[in-house]
């Protein structure tokens, strides 16, 4: 697989992991109500937003036709959110319930801070190609 091809898988995917936490916190926000989870619930969804417009501008740069093609690919084999029921925990609320809770919360912190590293990475990338081609053009 190319780097290009796995980019525009790894950005579908994660495109998607951004809507399932998204409507597991729609559905937390339902729930109880609680403005965090309204919050989360909005971030994830602009963030999915921002993902689908990414893909689809860095699939026209790459490869119009192919490249398109793994979205709707990746999408389709994504599977609905895992909801655990009060049986696997035990009880409806307690500490459990508050350390899955955490547990999400910071891995979902961990994959954010992982994704901002990658931008990063590639606007410094960006910015050295860009001094590189400048100094190949004022050299004779």
């Amino acid at each position: 697989m190319s780097l290009k091809a796995f980019h525009i898988v790894l950005i579908s995917l994660s495109s998607v992991l951004s809507l399932l936490f998204g409507g597991w916190s729609a559905h937390a926000w339902r729930v109880s109500g609680d403005g965090v989870y309204l919050a989360l619930a909005i971030v994830s969804f602009l963030l999915a937003a921002g993902l689908a417009i990414y893909i689809v501008w860095f699939a026209k740069k790459v490869r119009p036709l192919a490249a398109l093609s793994v979205i709707p690919l990746t999408w389709l084999t994504a599977s609905g959110p895992a909801e655990a029921c009060t049986v696997c925990y035990g009880q409806a609320e307690g500490p459990m319930i508050d350390a899955a809770r955490l547990g999400v919360y910071l891995l979902f912190a961990l994959v954010l801070s992982i994704q901002a590293a990658f931008v990063l990475f590639f606007f410094h990338l960006h910015k050295r190609a860009k001094l590189h081609r400048q100094a190949e053009e004022s050299s004779p």
